[in-house]
């Protein structure tokens, strides 16, 4: 891999993390929105339960369990995780940048000492 490769790499993953910064916002707000409307739907069926007199011991479980509740939770778990999996994919681009800047350096010693 020559310098100039290695430099258009390193072009490439620092493009590609600003644009992972963009998309990490907008997962954030995904999943944030995802969130609240998880929360507010299953607040609405606790309290639903509790006026249809349902025990206390079942009100949670039953109230995670309603359909609509349950797939609330399956989108807010989707968008948590994708939100998680870019953070990963950054943190891996910040490696192979790290990477790239020490094989440049690495041939710039090379070459002063040959």
């Amino acid at each position: 891999m020559t310098p100039v490769d290695i430099m258009n790499n390193l072009d490439i993953c620092i493009r590609a993390l600003g644009q992972g910064n963009t998309e990490l916002k907008t997962l954030g707000i995904k999943k944030a929105e995802a969130e609240r409307k998880y929360r507010i739907a299953l607040n609405k069926e606790i309290l639903r339960l509790k006026v249809d007199k349902y025990p206390a011991t079942l009100i949670q479980e039953l109230a995670r369990g309603n359909k609509e509740v349950a797939e609330l939770r399956l989108n807010r778990d989707i968008a948590e995780s994708s939100y998680y999996t870019a953070i990963s994919a950054m943190d891996n681009l910040k490696i192979e940048i790290e990477v790239l800047i020490s094989k440049l350096t690495w041939l710039r010693a090379e070459f002063k000492n040959s």
